[in-house]
């Protein structure tokens, strides 16, 4: 393929995704972007691209961190009772009760709040900083924070910003590291099968993906966000500044409904 036919090619496949992304947060105000996963290349952005606080959309990125270095284990397990406070924060599970323990691939999909303050207990400051560090987003350094502001950073309620663009390349880094049949991408793909993603499944096409709900200092509004990944085709995060994870899933879920299972344009 010569040069100038491929650089066509490529530009009307950046239309294309373009094109998709704009149709798909037609009449909103949030914002996305959409990477190549295999070159990092951005393939669409659409919307302002503003940072917040990540909610859930974090625990991924630092439970491959805490797997890696021993923090948790894969059977580690939690006893949820869904009613969770933090620093005077009400912060409860909104997952099933019908199975109340939860080790750390079902507590990924489902989003478990007490599994994950449970994992910010067992960060030592060091230990969180060092795995913030790692993610190269914007953060607060948290060496010498207390137990309680551990647990909020593990949340995604501290500390931790990001644009759709640092989000999306996180999460790039994130399935370059994380192994293919590991317990990471096991909960990302159940999040999107039975969890807390549903909103952006899509028949016909393996989708991994997380959301998270979280408000910004001062804001009595939440934000909500989704990243998620086609394995070596596509990663795409969308933002939504007034709302939660589910309606940024859903966003989602129309841009990934324009493509077929092998991540190109139908």
């Amino acid at each position: 393929m010569s040069l100038l036919i491929f650089l066509a090619s490529s530009l009307h496949a950046q239309r294309q995704f373009t094109d998709a992304l704009v149709r798909a947060l037609s009449g909103t105000e949030a914002s996305a972007v959409v990477l190549d996963q295999v070159t990092g290349a951005v393939l669409a952005q659409a919307g302002k691209q503003r940072s917040a606080l990540l909610g859930s959309a974090i625990k991924p990125l630092l439970l491959e961190y805490a797997l890696e270095h021993g923090v948790v284990r894969a059977d580690t397990e939690v006893y949820c009772r869904r009613k969770l406070n933090i620093a005077g924060r009400a912060l409860p599970c909104a997952h099933p009760a019908d199975q109340p323990v939860f080790t750390a691939e079902r507590a990924l999909a489902e989003s478990c709040n007490t599994w994950f303050a449970e994992m910010g207990r067992r960060f030592s400051g060091e230990e969180l900083d060092a795995a913030l560090r790692q993610l190269d987003l914007p953060h607060q350094q948290i060496i010498s924070g207390s137990l309680e502001q551990r647990q909020l950073a593990v949340l995604g309620l501290r500390g931790v910003t990001a644009s759709p663009l640092q989000l999306a390349h996180a999460y790039r880094e994130l399935l370059k590291r994380a192994p293919a049949d590991g317990v990471v991408q096991r909960g990302l793909r159940g999040s999107v099968s039975y969890g807390m993603a549903r909103p952006a499944a899509v028949s016909g096409i393996v989708i991994l993906g997380k959301t998270g709900t979280a408000s910004d200092p001062g804001e009595a509004w939440t934000h909500g966000w989704f990243a998620g990944v086609i394995p070596n085709r596509l990663v795409i995060v969308v933002y939504v500044p007034h709302g939660d994870g589910g309606s940024a899933a859903g966003l989602a879920q129309r841009f990934l409904a324009n493509f077929g299972p092998e991540g190109a344009a139908r």
